[in-house]
């Protein structure tokens, strides 16, 4: 029997080929053969696998060492099932695999190995041209990246399904692309950018099978919550009344809750304490069961934490969300998770009169150590500012004031820009 001659980068160029064929990853492949650092190794040519290696790696694919080495011999091909039902039987349990392992490592928390997951599904989709299977995987990539508080892969994600959108010609997919981007301009601080494509969102959906849908309940909302962000408070109760129709007409009670939801916010930052007060209740009563995930329930109690602190609402009524909120968090916390409770945390503090606690938990902004962007950064520095101008640290106060307006101004929230300016101008006086 004659052995075949192994020559890179020849046979690492047959292996990437083949695995990608398959649908299975660097880690589906190495299973049982040799770990997948290995196998990265030998895709780039930087090393040379033994002969039983590179039969072992034929047997997992299903083809004879030929298609990977040239010179082999039938006595040491593997028996081979017939070329296209391999393809297809490793293509479909190499896609089920991988997602069913993605799920499980986003459910239980391990959302690196998720990402790394989705992210395969996704690049193999696409180089199929599988633009469904590549727009479908490539939105549960951005929940992944969303959770891990990855704001510019997010971002070059979105701008890359935003054209796979196009390419598929639905105007659904285009929709959900345009809001899920303008939710991450929004998180960015881009506010502009947000508006722009929630609004483009807004006045196309109604032509699509997504109108009178969840969607367009999400859509509503995402909208409404931009233009409170950006200080633009025209037509909010009108756009509030209607969300709110959509969503009951569903008799949904997740999306209700979560349409009310979106209407505390937007009457907290209105300024209506017992109107948010009532929607925070109603989103309380409809989330709190355990078909709402941990990280959901987290997000709604930093929600309504901060809706009623903008309302300026009773301490107790507060500290309630703010409760759940810790509570939350400390199953599900991540880094940026931890920043937006401090945020919270110090924002409590000067409701209930605690200057000195509040100052100390905003210190990390004056060290680059946190993730907070726009307006939610800036809600930070006038708490700060204010605790500070209130222990009589007024040096101190208007530079986190002035620094607040200006991150108003730049992202054009100018309602909160103003107001900013105005308490500098009084502080001068």
């Amino acid at each position: 029997m004659g052995v075949p001659n192994i020559q890179q980068p020849e046979f690492g160029r047959r292996l990437r080929r083949l695995r990608l064929d398959h649908g299975l990853s660097q880690r589906d492949l190495a299973v049982g053969v040799v770990n997948p650092s290995y196998i990265s190794l030998l895709e780039s040519g930087a090393r040379v696998p033994t002969l039983e290696v590179a039969l072992q790696l034929a047997q997992v694919l299903g083809v004879g060492l030929g298609a990977l080495v040239d010179g082999a011999t039938p006595d040491v091909e593997p028996p081979a099932a017939p070329a296209a039902e391999a393809r297809a039987k490793a293509g479909t349990d190499g896609r089920l695999v991988r997602d069913l392992l993605a799920r499980h490592a986003y459910e239980s928390g391990d959302l690196a190995e998720a990402r790394q997951r989705f992210e395969e599904t996704y690049r193999y989709a696409l180089d199929r041209n599988d633009l469904v299977d590549a727009l479908s995987c490539g939105l549960d990539l951005q929940d992944v990246l969303v959770r891990l508080g990855q704001t510019d892969a997010r971002q070059a994600l979105l701008d890359e399904l935003a054209g796979v959108a196009a390419r598929l010609g639905a105007p659904e997919a285009v929709v959900r692309v345009q809001v899920d981007r303008a939710t991450a301009s929004r998180d960015a601080g881009r506010m502009v950018e947000a508006l722009d494509l929630a609004e483009a969102a807004v006045s196309a959906i109604g032509t699509t099978a997504l109108a009178g849908a969840g969607e367009h309940v999400r859509t509503r909302g995402v909208l409404i919550s931009i233009r409170c962000d950006s200080g633009d408070f025209r037509d909010i109760s009108r756009l509030v009344e209607e969300m709110m129709e959509i969503a009951e007409a569903l008799a949904s009670p997740p999306l209700t809750g979560r349409a009310h939801w979106v209407a505390a916010v937007a009457l907290g930052r209105l300024g209506k304490p017992a109107l948010a007060a009532n929607h925070v209740r109603q989103a309380r009563q409809l989330l709190a069961v355990p078909s709402t995930s941990v990280q959901d329930w987290a997000r709604f109690s930093r929600a309504a934490t901060s809706a009623l602190l903008e309302a300026g609402a009773d301490p107790a009524q507060v500290l309630v969300h703010l409760d759940a909120a810790r509570a939350a968090s400390a199953i599900t916390e991540s880094g940026t998770e931890s920043v937006q409770l401090a945020s919270l945390e110090c924002r409590y503090a000067l409701l209930v009169g605690d200057y000195e606690e509040a100052v100390r938990l905003s210190d990390f902004i004056d060290q680059g150590d946190t993730d907070l962007v726009g307006v939610e950064l800036a809600r930070l520095r006038r708490a700060r500012g204010r605790a500070l101008k209130a222990l009589g640290r007024d040096d101190e106060a208007a530079v986190q004031l002035r620094a607040a307006a200006v991150l108003c101004d730049d992202v054009e929230a100018y309602r909160m820009a103003a107001q900013l300016w105005r308490e500098l101008a009084e502080m001068n006086t």
